[in-house]
């Protein structure tokens, strides 16, 4: 990486580069050495957008387990893929009715089932399921990236949002999909999930006893479809959604379009996205505050151009 661009990264990114357990390549999913000590245990909430039934999920919750933390899963009790940051707001106006309330089970000890998107299942958990605020909260892992404008509409990244949003560290950990391949080539969700255990001992050891992130930031982590990733990218979102829908009549009704997905597999035009990241086979660790205000240069070309209204 160049000077120019290493000097304008926050200290965040120094301190997840630092050590070379990130920025050499991927390791084949192997058994990852637990943290030594009681302090080196977190309190993590596990959740995604998939379902806690996801097979996905419940390779990051072994990996996590494994290293000696101590994980509660709380999920959607369904598929709640690309619903974003949505919350729910139907509050009652009156008695309680099915329209005004959810359903939350424990299928299992330690596994909680919320029947909402993955933001109100972090907030369930956190609010009615576990006795503090756990140390950390992970989301994942996501068959398909969450990079550019997907990132947007995440359920996966909308599940850390909330976390941010509660001042509680957060990590969204997705893997690559390549649609070019028949069938598309999908990167290894158990190297992922190794990876997001050597990703949460970095961030603790370089903590030093802090919260393991700036309060209200979340990491949006991607993982790339190569078998051996050329390391790890600090990166900002990119603009480029690599899927989108596309809506074509269809003989179904006179009404009706059909749902397609429309592919934009070209360069991202931001520099250092998360997209051209995985572009050159790297993992994209994308640091998010939650905060969609545009650039002071934007607000203050606003406030002369709107100073007169009234």
């Amino acid at each position: 990486m160049t000077s120019r661009w290493t000097s304008s990264v926050p200290a965040l990114a120094a301190a997840v580069l630092a050590a070379g357990v990130l920025t050499g390549p991927a390791v084949a999913a192997t058994p990852v050495a637990g943290p030594s000590g009681a302090d080196a245990a977190l309190d993590i909430l596990l959740t995604n957008d998939d379902g806690y039934r996801a097979p996905t999920l419940a390779a990051l919750r072994r990996a996590l387990t494994a290293a000696g933390h101590r994980v509660t899963v709380v999920a959607p009790c369904d598929d709640q893929s690309g619903i974003g940051t949505k919350q729910v707001s139907n509050y009652p106006r009156g008695v309680p009715t099915p329209a005004n309330t959810i359903t939350a089970t424990q299928p299992a000890p330690d596994v909680w089932a919320v029947c909402a998107s993955p933001g109100d299942a972090v907030l369930f958990g956190v609010r009615n399921v576990l006795p503090a605020p756990p140390d950390l909260v992970v989301s994942g892992v996501n068959p398909g990236q969450n990079a550019g404008a997907v990132t947007n509409h995440s359920g996966t990244v909308g599940a850390t949002i909330m976390a941010g949003e509660l001042g509680i560290p957060a990590v969204a950990v997705s893997v690559e999909i390549d649609p070019t391949t028949d069938p598309p080539a999908v990167g290894s969700v158990p190297d992922a999930a190794a990876y997001t255990v050597r990703l949460v001992e970095r961030l603790r050891v370089t903590a030093a006893g802090r919260p393991l992130l700036p309060r209200h930031v979340t990491l949006n982590v991607n993982y790339p479809v190569a078998a051996e990733p050329r390391g790890t990218l600090v990166t900002r979102t990119g603009r480029l959604a690599f899927v989108r829908p596309s809506f074509v009549p269809t003989d179904l009704c006179a009404d009706c379009y059909l749902v397609r997905p429309e592919l934009d597999l070209g360069p991202d035009p931001v520099p250092w996205s998360d997209n051209n990241a995985l572009a050159t086979d790297h993992i994209a660790v994308t640091p998010l505050d939650g905060d969609w205000t545009a650039a002071e240069e934007v607000r203050s070309n606003l406030r002369h151009r709107l100073a007169a209204l009234r």
